[in-house]
């Protein structure tokens, strides 16, 4: 072989080789490569792996959750797969009927069986309108018979899974025993009923006990009114009021029973009128500034010049707060001590409207910190010595925070033992549209021309339904006072009986009575006109019966009339001419005339401008005793300040009888003092409060005020400036 052959053969060889080196690498690169990718995909496989396990084991832990939730809750899961006639059901839906409990598969059929027949059509409708997607879930409670009777539960279902037309395929959900529940509903709506039952027990009892001191009550003032109006001398007239007064302040304590009694039962509402705020308050303050002078303790007002002209809510329950606040004040406070009352307008800021704030402080005894948690409750007082020392009875502080929460205020009290008290009563009012203020008050024709006593009912023949003997013998004896033929049946089967007789123009008809009620003799009265087609008889209720809804109930008997004990005089005439006049107007066959009132005369004009008093005739009939006269001018004014202060009290509680007796009693000693224009007046306040014309009542208060001052400064020079200052005008301190 030739070197140059052998070169190139050489060359060659080196050339392949080099390539081979190449590719070789090339192989090695890819290799490298390869085993990257390896590890990555080695690696990716791993993580995927892990995140696997992962997933599995955080299923596992919400699955395991899921089951001790609805272990606990004592759920039973139950899933239909639909149209299949078997639910799957997890073995709490055994252990519940009392069966193995185990997971498993129930006919539905079955299961409808164990539903209780009265809930299987209200479940079957629910069942149905599931399958048919007319509804997405819905939750039942009903019964299912178990080993050992029925028990409640309660089922929620969904659908959990639609087809491409959005039928459902797949019903899911759970139920529950709820048989403790259903328990607890049961004894919650027990203790309801139970409650029910002592709040009537409660209604009745008070109902009862007002009825039962109502019937005495009545004896007792209209003998004291009887023996008020006869001849007496000075030391028995004083008597006489003092038993007056007492028997009205057991009135007062048995209004402020029952008045608490309809707030607790929510049956109290209060007013949303128009009213003049300062003036309402002046009126508030002014009785018990005068009493305060007597005492004698300072009494001061003090009103923001801000305070609004007028303001919406409810003056008589803003007074009976404010009175009872001053009532509680003088009591507490002693002699030489002071009462200061304070109210402004406090602006409203964010949600919370404009409020008044008013402010009682005393002097007085104080309250200790550990008895104030408790002082507005009711009977409740600072300690057993209060009740001994002081009197009341702890109703006027729970009335005021019922009356101040009612109204949509509160009440606060801030007080230190032996440093006096303070009251505060924030309440919301709303400011009304200025009005043009009404001219100056003039007396109704009802008030200024009322006709002197006459033989209106002369010839009356008046059957008496009572079967209480003094009760009996005042009524008996009024009605012969008023010229009445006066017959007596002492209880409703012989009130029926006497009537039956015949010649009765008008019947008085105790309610409570034995055996036959007044309810039942009025109806069987009316059954016997209807059938005979007689005439109506006039039948006024006098009962005791003063609760909410009795003046109603004696209406719907039949009766035409109602007046409830004590029985003012007053009252009573104007029931019997209120029940003459219906009879009249809706009589029964033939009518029957009754007789008519009458006619009221006119009083003189020469009486409008007479003096309020007239001393010459007094002194006349005293025989010019000035001894004598000025006693009675002393006990004239002193009556006239009670009696005022009684009457505001009245109207802002609207308390009837209260306004009745103190109007009839001003009456008296007014006429009896020779001031008949007063004692008109007085007159006319008894009729509009007993007819409950309390806007009439409310008008014509300070015509009386008015009155008043005049016959005091007539008075006032019988007695001496220190022993004088005349009711009926707020004293300086009071802010008037």
């Amino acid at each position: 072989m030739t070197p140059d052959r052998l070169a190139q053969d050489l060359q060659r060889s080196l050339n392949e080789l080099r390539v081979e080196r190449e590719r070789t690498q090339r192989l090695l690169a890819e290799l490298d490569r390869q085993n990257a990718e390896l590890d990555r995909l080695r690696s990716s496989v791993h993580r995927e792996s892990n995140s696997r396990l992962l997933a599995e084991e955080a299923l596992d832990e919400t699955r395991d959750r899921l089951q001790l939730a609805v272990d606990a809750a004592g759920l039973a899961l139950w899933d239909w797969q639909l149209p299949a006639d078997q639910v799957f059901l997890t073995a709490r839906w055994g252990e519940l009927i009392g069966d193995i409990a185990m997971d498993g598969f129930w006919a539905v059929d079955d299961l409808l069986a164990r539903v209780h027949p009265d809930d299987l059509p209200t479940l079957q409708s629910v069942q149905t309108a599931l399958q048919h997607g007319s509804t997405q879930r819905a939750v039942l409670q009903h019964r299912v018979k178990t080993a050992d009777g029925w028990i409640w539960v309660e089922t929620h279902g969904m659908v959990a899974e639609h087809d491409h037309r959005g039928k459902p395929l797949r019903l899911m959900g759970t139920l529950a025993d709820i048989g403790e529940r259903k328990r607890m509903e049961q004894d919650s709506e027990r203790a309801r009923e139970l409650a029910e039952q002592a709040s009537r027990a409660k209604s009745e009892f008070l109902a009862n006990v007002s009825h039962e001191v109502r019937t005495p009550l009545n004896a007792l003032m209209g003998l004291t009114r009887m023996l008020m109006d006869s001849p007496l001398n000075a030391e028995q007239a004083s008597w006489l009021e003092l038993m007056d007064s007492s028997a009205h302040a057991l009135l007062a304590l048995l209004n402020d029973i029952l008045d608490l009694s309809r707030i607790e039962a929510g049956k109290l509402e209060v007013e949303d009128v128009r009213f003049n705020l300062r003036r309402t308050i002046e009126e508030a303050v002014g009785p018990y500034a005068e009493q305060a002078r007597r005492k004698p303790v300072g009494c001061q007002l003090e009103l923001d010049p801000a305070l609004p002209h007028a303001v919406r809510g409810d003056p008589g329950r803003l007074r009976q707060v404010l009175g009872n606040l001053l009532s509680n004040a003088l009591k507490f406070t002693p002699r030489g001590g002071r009462i200061v009352v304070k109210a402004q307008m406090l602006p409203a800021q964010g949600s919370q409207r404009a409020r008044l704030r008013l402010q009682v402080q005393d002097s007085g005894v104080g309250i200790a910190q550990k008895h104030q948690a408790g002082i507005f409750d009711a009977f409740t007082q600072a300690d057993a010595s209060t009740a001994r020392r002081y009197g009341g009875s702890g109703l006027g502080l729970a009335i005021c925070s019922r009356l101040a929460r009612l109204m949509g205020g509160e009440i606060t009290l801030n007080s230190e033992l032996g440093q006096g008290s303070t009251f505060t009563l924030l309440l919301p009012l709303r400011a009304a549209a200025a009005e043009g203020e009404a001219g100056p008050m003039t007396a109704p024709a009802e008030l200024s021309e009322i006709a002197q006593a006459g033989p209106r009912y002369a010839g009356l023949v008046v059957l008496l339904a009572e079967d209480n003997a003094v009760n009996e013998l005042m009524m008996r004896q009024l009605l012969l006072r008023l010229g009445c033929t006066v017959r007596v049946a002492t209880g409703g089967a012989q009130a029926v009986a006497q009537w039956e007789q015949g010649g009765i123009d008008l019947v008085l008809m105790d309610v409570q009575m034995p055996g036959m009620s007044g309810l039942d003799a009025t109806q069987k009265i009316r059954e016997i006109e209807a059938r005979r087609r007689l005439p109506r008889t006039p039948i006024v209720a006098v009962t005791a019966n003063a609760m909410r809804g009795d003046h109603e109930l004696c209406l719907q008997a039949g009766m035409d009339g109602y007046t409830p004990k004590p029985v003012s005089p007053q009252a009573l005439m104007h029931e019997i001419d209120r029940a003459l006049q219906r009879a009249a107007m809706h009589p029964q066959g033939d009518e029957r005339r009754a007789p008519a009132p009458a006619p009221e005369k006119p009083a003189p004009r020469a009486a409008a401008q007479a003096e309020s008093l007239d001393l010459d005739k007094l002194r006349r009939r005293l025989d010019g005793d000035e001894s004598t006269l000025r006693q009675l001018a002393q006990a004239l004014h002193d009556d006239m300040g009670r009696r005022l202060s009684a009457m505001q009290q009245a109207l802002a509680t609207r308390d009837t009888a209260s306004a009745v007796a103190h109007a009839h009693g001003l009456k008296g000693s007014l006429g009896s003092m020779t001031a008949e224009r007063g004692a008109r007046l007085a007159k006319g306040l008894e009729l509009a409060a007993r007819s409950g014309e309390w806007s009439l009542f409310e008008r014509a208060l300070p015509l009386m005020q008015t009155e008043v001052r005049q016959i005091n400064t007539r008075l006032a020079g019988l007695l001496t400036s220190d022993e004088y200052s005349g009711p009926g005008v707020a004293p300086p301190s009071a802010g008037t």
